[in-house]
């Protein structure tokens, strides 16, 4: 396509230099468009000719603030998709905030098509954030979910200014060709799925970096002969809760015991475990030893026999027993809380085992026989507890 790239990718840095030869943001947003948009910072519309029709907002976010009086500091948040950007005023603009060119294409653009609900006219938002010198980052395609008016003083003087909210849609990349033709003509045809679902339906499928790494309830349980093979364990695992839960606490030992790289594993006592009720280590260059550093890691895991959820509090108290240089292995029957998990994936050096992945570890064994759990494993467990 050209002398520019073929699409923008969310969280991908592109440069953002003088020389437009080698410039990836301007000269491969404006790409084969006459006029389309020059500037270095701030709000920013890309227009159809002929008609001046605003086709698509760009907003220009400078993480590391402004050298000049500008109080405003946008919040752009990942990991739930939303975003809080201010406008473009500064100091001594004076009470109307629309005085400055970038916020008078928000405020016409928002009350014309959004807060009408006009979705078929309304400019969906690029936005892109400046981390460093020369470069820009991606960080998705947008559609304006409120506007309102945001005061600060500056050394005693009230600035007045607009604080444009933001839903991030759940689109990774945004192909340039869709860009360049729907500035170009106004047609919008061959647009990502999350903004052509919006415009028809009026419903916002958010983006969340956790988007690809939360699993479902039933993502996390096992069908098919797992399946058979998941409900057999605790069927033969008999006793109080307490029991059934200790009998776990063995197979999942089996278990780790029989996976390469992993070895020392061990059953903490019955009483004062804390949280914790393994620990073994994981040897990461097993096949390439390494004459000088140890390369195993400690680890403490934790089980839990139980039919309902797994929330972050169960979590938590684990992660409160791992020490600097350890990590903590959490494994359930059940299945994690979106919760649990955003938590986890933000907070804590913890891996999650939900009753599929122990399903898929126990068949990598020679612990079952097709959906059945072996008759001996299954006496010896049932004897040591």
């Amino acid at each position: 396509m050209g002398s520019y790239g073929d699409h923008y990718v969310v969280g991908e840095e592109y440069r953002n230099s003088r020389d437009l030869e080698t410039n990836e943001f301007l000269r491969w947003l404006n790409g084969p468009l006459d006029g389309g948009v020059n500037f270095g910072r701030g709000i920013a519309q890309l227009k159809q000719p002929g008609t001046d029709e605003c086709e698509f907002l760009v907003f220009y976010s400078s993480d590391g603030g402004s050298k000049s009086p500008d109080p405003w500091e946008d919040i752009i948040n990942l990991e739930d998709g939303i975003v809080h950007y201010w406008g473009d005023s500064k100091a001594g603009d004076g009470p109307d905030p629309s005085q400055r060119d970038g916020n008078q294409i928000v405020k016409q653009q928002y009350c014309e098509t959004y807060a009408k609900n006009n979705r078929e006219e309304a400019p969906p938002v690029l936005l892109f954030v400046k981390e460093e010198s020369g470069w820009v980052t991606f960080n998705g395609l947008c559609i304006i979910s409120g506007l309102e008016i945001g005061r600060h003083n500056h050394d005693g003087e009230t600035v007045v200014n607009y604080r444009i909210s933001l839903d991030i849609l759940d689109i990774d990349a945004v192909d340039l060709e869709w860009i360049h033709r729907k500035a170009r003509t106004g047609v919008d045809v061959g647009g990502p799925e999350a903004w052509d679902h919006w415009v028809e339906t009026g419903t916002v499928n958010r983006y969340s970096i956790y988007n690809d790494q939360i699993r479902s309830r039933s993502a996390q349980q096992p069908t098919g002969r797992f399946k058979e093979l998941h409900s057999n364990i605790r069927a033969h695992f008999e006793g109080n809760t307490r029991e059934q839960g200790k009998k776990l606490e063995h197979l999942i030992k089996r278990i780790l015991e029989n996976l390469d790289h992993i070895d020392d594993v061990q059953l903490t006592p019955d009483s004062g475990d804390r949280g914790v009720d393994l620990t073994g280590k994981i040897d990461l260059l097993a096949d390439t030893p390494v004459p000088g550093p140890d390369t195993k890691i400690q680890f403490k895991a934790q089980v839990k026999n139980k039919a309902s959820s797994v929330g972050g509090r169960e979590l938590s108290r684990l992660a409160s027993r791992i020490d600097d240089g350890e990590i903590g292995l959490f494994f359930t029957m059940s299945h994690y809380t979106t919760n649990a998990q955003e938590e986890n994936l933000s907070t804590y050096p913890v891996r999650l085992f939900a009753g599929k992945d122990l399903i898929s570890l126990l068949v990598q064994t020679d612990l079952v026989d097709d959906t059945d759990l072996n008759p001996r494993v299954v006496d010896e467990i049932n004897d040591a507890v």
